[in-house]
């Protein structure tokens, strides 16, 4: 950090991601500056230098080298986010690694032990992880508002048009629906329900061979189930809800980027042995006209983001590089090398 608390970033990749980093980094004011950008193709660096008016490397070993860069972002596919970490790490930056944090669990862990070898800070972009409303729904549900966590349900699907020469498609680049949309309902639900103690997967392979269609089940330690699909190809609901004893807490869509969450809340009910006469009443048309009548139960909870969101991490990165630590308490690598398993487990059920 400079002596005007600014954090000088350089990023690491131009595409659709490293624009977004970019233009949420203007919610910062002051605070953050990107001094450097660096691709594999020097074209590519480029055209996105003279676009935000931004220095553009020679190539990422120039990046990682210059002295006005206080904190990497890396915003390159998955198959490459071990490399560029390890060079960052060696160089002494602080990393923000664009998610998934790597390819498979082990990179992971071999990520995370060169930044605590070497004493540098080291983080993985989950960006969604720190916006206003997660924290929120997260107290809600520690604190008992829906009773005992019992299940969760995510989803994550946006239909694409299949390119082989895109990285979403890739397998050697770490495409497919798990890694770049399922990773999202996975690491929430590891945020919201804990520790995973079984894996179940399936998925449907496309013909790049990557999973453009997959399911997941989640048996946790706390004995709770989470159930999540992803998919490149069709369109799902793309949000979250937790259930409980006591009621239910929906993330509402977009799933990636939420600000607005229902509560509903119950009371357990006994189950009734033979119909009676208030189970009559429940059955008759009258109140079956009512019920369809009601307005829709629950409780709204909002908290809007600033920008488009993804300066919480950047900001993240720059508190924890002014209070010395090397790793993030919302978002340690530990954490993410948990979530990194999980998906491993999964992949090794779609073949």
């Amino acid at each position: 950090m400079t002596k005007a608390d600014v954090t000088r970033w350089a990023i690491l990749g131009t595409g659709p991601v490293a624009h977004k980093f970019l233009a949420g980094l203007k919610a910062l004011g002051s605070a953050a500056r990107v001094t450097q950008i660096a691709s594999r193709r020097s074209e590519s660096a480029q055209a996105f230098g003279k676009q935000y008016g931004v220095p553009a490397a020679a190539d990422y070993a120039s990046a990682l080298s210059a002295a006005d860069v206080d904190a990497v972002y890396i915003a390159v596919p998955p198959a490459a986010h071990e490399y560029l970490a390890l060079a960052a790490i060696a160089a002494g930056k602080a990393v923000l690694i664009e998610k998934p944090v790597a390819i498979d669990g082990n990179a992971a862990r071999r990520i995370a032990a060169a930044a605590d070898a070497a004493g540098v800070f080291c983080m993985e972009a989950m960006w969604t992880r720190f916006l206003p409303l997660i924290s929120k729904a997260k107290e809600r549900v520690e604190s008992g508002d829906i009773g005992e966590p019992r299940s969760l349900t995510g989803s994550f699907g946006i239909p694409n048009q299949p390119d082989s020469g895109a990285s979403l498609f890739d397998p050697m680049s770490g495409g497919g629906a798990l890694m770049h949309r399922g990773f999202y309902a996975v690491s929430l639900a590891r945020t919201f329900l804990g520790p995973v103690k079984e894996v179940f997967a399936t998925a449907r392979l496309g013909e790049s061979g990557v999973d453009e269609d997959c399911a997941i089940v989640l048996h946790h330690e706390c004995g709770a189930i989470s159930t999540l699909t992803a998919s490149l190809r069709a369109l799902a609901t793309n949000d979250l809800t937790v259930s409980g004893t006591h009621g239910r807490l929906t993330l509402e869509s977009p799933i990636y980027r939420p600000f607005s969450a229902t509560l509903v809340t119950t009371t357990p009910r006994k189950e009734m042995h033979g119909a009676g006469r208030i189970g009559a009443l429940r059955e008759s048309a009258l109140a079956q006209a009512l019920v369809q009548r009601l307005p829709v139960r629950g409780k709204i909870i909002r908290a809007y983001y600033k920008g488009n969101g993804y300066h919480y991490q950047a900001a993240e990165v720059a508190r924890c590089l002014a209070a010395g630590t090397t790793s993030s308490p919302l978002m340690p690598m530990t954490l993410s090398i948990e979530v990194m398993d999980i998906l491993d487990k999964a992949r090794a059920s779609f073949k």
